[in-house]
């Protein structure tokens, strides 16, 4: 065992280091960073998220954005066109009047037909509904000065809030990182600002390292980095020798992830998967079940966070740490953005277990015997809904 950990740590060592790092696991804690943070913003600011509402949070938001424009500061926003297609229309008239510069990630052809355009040929429309509908902008990032970076899960919604939201408040996870590999986030977001023939133009010009990643900044803007990113993390589970401790609020894991997993419990690793109970998606815990009794069999520890709603998407394999909005779901891995960060400082590992023990405090330890009692109706509908998981 001694061997292996040694070989494991040796292949996976990360070589480069944030000049600073924050973990939040307290919605209240990580919206007032952002805010202090954004109303020291001097040149510019860039935001993307998957949901921006106008509620409480996404007001308070608002104002700090306009309060920064009203100081000469470039404030850039982007949602999804999905995500937050019931307030899109209200932020796009917001950001008229303050001067947010605003784009909806692939807005729905229906929103447009609304604001009065053509609605094309039926043909075209339907290829370019369902496109939109399948490829979305799942990032919540937000980049001070092109210096700062708040990455993680939390979208601009008062859900993830306690002093907003109460017993109610969703549990989550997100990140300040601050360093030079904040610039690999700053390029992505101009990647995904701009147009596909401003995209090909820059890579004509030989600026297509604007969508890489690199050894902190985890990025699937094309499909390499999809595939390089997931072989990754299956060659560090396996490769574990310690833990292996997963937090994931939508968990529909491929095949290889199974195997994965499976293997590195069998050698010895602690594996422990946390999922939630209740969700946002109603069928997601279903689904996510009819994974348990491979994964128990395997000898991997299975549990059910039953406190409220679990957005969280973080993960700790062995000293490697990451925080961010990827799921371990078809969604994720083929089809929609995310932006995920390692965090090599012992201190932020630390608080990432800190929080994991105090997440399995308020969860349900799945076993082989409360698996086979659950009834055969959802166990079908799990298994049915699985036909579905490309989309899931």
């Amino acid at each position: 065992m001694r061997r292996r950990r040694h070989r494991s740590e040796a292949l996976f060592k990360v070589h480069s280091r944030w000049e600073s790092s924050q973990v939040f696991s307290n919605g209240d804690e990580f919206f007032s960073a952002l805010e202090s943070a954004i109303d020291g913003a001097s040149e510019r600011i860039d935001l993307e998220s998957y949901i921006f509402a106008t509620d409480r949070i996404g007001e308070r938001v608002c104002a700090a954005l306009a309060r920064a424009v009203g100081r000469g500061v470039r404030v850039r926003l982007i949602v999804d066109g999905i995500g937050s297609s019931s307030w899109a229309r209200a932020l796009r008239a917001w950001a008229k009047q303050t001067g947010v510069q605003f784009k909806v990630f692939h807005q729905p052809p229906w929103e447009r037909w609304w604001q009065g355009g053509e609605p094309g040929p039926r043909r075209t429309r339907l290829r370019e509904v369902l496109r939109r509908l399948n490829n979305r902008n799942h990032r919540k990032v937000c980049l001070i000065d092109g210096q700062k970076a708040f990455v993680g899960s939390m979208n601009v919604i008062e859900c993830h809030v306690p002093s907003l939201s109460g017993a109610a408040t969703w549990r989550d996870t997100g990140a300040l990182v601050a360093g030079e590999e904040v610039g690999v986030l700053a390029r992505s977001f101009e990647w995904i600002w701009y147009g596909t023939l401003r995209r090909l133009a820059l890579r004509l010009r030989g600026a297509g390292r604007l969508a890489e990643s690199s050894e902190l900044v985890r990025l699937n803007t094309h499909r390499r980095q999809r595939q390089e990113n997931y072989l990754d993390l299956l060659v560090r589970i396996v490769g574990s020798s310690r833990r292996v401790w997963i937090t994931n609020a939508y968990f529909v894991p491929d095949g290889s992830l199974l195997r994965a997993l499976a293997a590195a419990a069998g050698g010895g690793t602690d594996v422990r998967v946390l999922v939630p109970r209740f969700t946002d998606v109603w069928f997601i815990p279903w689904v996510a079940s009819a994974f348990h009794l491979g994964l128990l069999r395997a000898g991997v520890r299975v549990f059910e966070y039953t406190g409220t709603v679990l957005h969280a998407k973080t993960m700790v394999v062995d000293d490697w740490a990451l925080v961010g909005s990827s799921n371990l779901n078809h969604r994720s891995l083929l089809h929609d953005l995310e932006a995920d960060v390692v965090l090599p400082e012992e201190k932020d590992r630390t608080a990432l277990e800190r929080q994991f023990m105090i997440d399995l405090e308020s969860a349900q330890e799945v076993t082989l015997s409360t698996w086979q009692e659950r009834s055969w109706f959802e166990r079908l509908l799990g298994r049915g809904l699985l036909l579905f998981k490309y989309l899931l």
